[in-house]
């Protein structure tokens, strides 16, 4: 049911958290901005002298951050009177989907779900089958940890983040090991200018301290 005085529909909802989202990012922007400007600022003069405020603008961005500390970092949606049944509906056309193989559609339904009902074990989880399909396997973790959180005595709940927990660490150590391996190419891109690789440097660990030296090879 959607109507005046009941609150959003499902699209609205979606439409209200992008420009919240939207708005974020724009704060998000101007703050770097700001950081930026006040970086430069604190600079020497041309006498060599530290910058000093010639005038309130310090005392305006402080009034400016404690706007910005008291706004939500996260969107709260707008409450509907018959919400929490909405939200079993469009959960339920979730499941269709996944069933149907349309999993961006299922995403889509649980994310206005449980912009309905935020504590809605259901959605959470097929989200997180959804999410898991598409290859998403850290949104998959996110909402089965949510999805415990909220119900520890839920099995599926607890074996997915165990089974999901597993996938995301050897998707993350894929992911490291590609990392260094395209570094090393750089680097050895870069050395092989002066006929040297990183295969002539060593990192030494010293156990007393647990730091490391760097050890140069001329012979390999």
């Amino acid at each position: 049911p959607m109507g005046e005085g009941m609150g959003p529909s499902g699209e609205e909802l979606l439409k209200l958290r992008e420009e919240f989202d939207e708005e974020q990012r724009e704060r998000q922007a101007e703050r770097h901005r700001r950081d930026m400007e006040r970086r430069r600022g604190q600079g020497k003069d041309k006498d060599g002298q530290d910058k000093k405020d010639e005038d309130d603008g310090g005392n305006t961005n402080d009034d400016e951050e404690k706007e910005e500390e008291q706004r939500p970092v996260e969107f709260i949606p707008p409450p509907h009177t018959y919400g929490s049944k909405i939200a079993v509906y469009y959960a339920n056309r979730a499941a269709t989907s996944l069933h149907l193989g349309r999993h961006e559609e299922a995403i889509e339904d649980c994310d206005i779900a449980l912009l309905y009902n935020p504590t809605y074990v259901k959605a959470l989880l097929r989200r997180c089958t959804a999410n898991e399909h598409i290859e998403d396997t850290e949104g998959a973790l996110r909402d089965a940890k949510r999805a415990y959180e909220l119900d520890p005595t839920n099995a599926v709940a607890r074996k997915n983040v165990a089974r999901l927990q597993k996938i995301e660490e050897e998707r993350l150590e894929k992911l490291k090991e590609e990392t260094m391996g395209k570094l090393k190419d750089l680097g050895n891109s870069i050395l092989g200018n002066f006929g040297l690789s990183l295969d002539n440097f060593a990192a030494v660990q010293d156990p007393n301290t647990g730091g490391y030296s760097i050890s140069f090879n001329q012979n390999k």
